[in-house]
């Protein structure tokens, strides 16, 4: 799922990034090219036109010696959700496929699970 910032967010986000990269002596063009994306998007990103995915936001943190919490915190609720994708993705990262396929069959299972049992405490209320 795909956190929905708003507009006021994505700027916050944004200027975190470059205060960021500015403070590190850092142009928009060296941390596009440490990020594998282009400088446009950088700057997309830092004047809060668009987001950044959870990969780039990574990277952007790696690349300025932060971590991805310094550019989420106070943005949004959904910052427990982030930083809990962020590290599933760490966990799978050195996963062999079957292994990822394997976690992603048991995390089916126990949302099934999860949703069965609401079902039947709802009844039973």
């Amino acid at each position: 799922m795909k956190p929905k910032f708003t507009e006021e967010e994505l700027k916050q986000i944004g200027h975190r990034i470059q205060r960021q990269r500015i403070a590190n002596k850092m142009t928009q063009d060296q941390l596009s090219e440490i990020c594998n994306c282009s400088t446009k998007h950088i700057g997309d990103v830092e004047r809060g036109n668009i987001g950044a995915s959870f990969p780039l936001m990574v990277k952007i943190g790696k690349a300025l010696g932060t971590g991805v919490d310094y550019y989420l915190a106070d943005s949004s609720d959904q910052y427990s959700s982030i930083i809990l994708d962020i590290e599933l993705s760490e966990i799978m990262d050195g996963c062999s496929a079957e292994t990822k396929l394997a976690i992603r069959d048991t995390a089916k299972r126990l949302v099934l699970y999860e949703k069965e049992l609401r079902k039947k405490l709802e009844k039973e209320k």
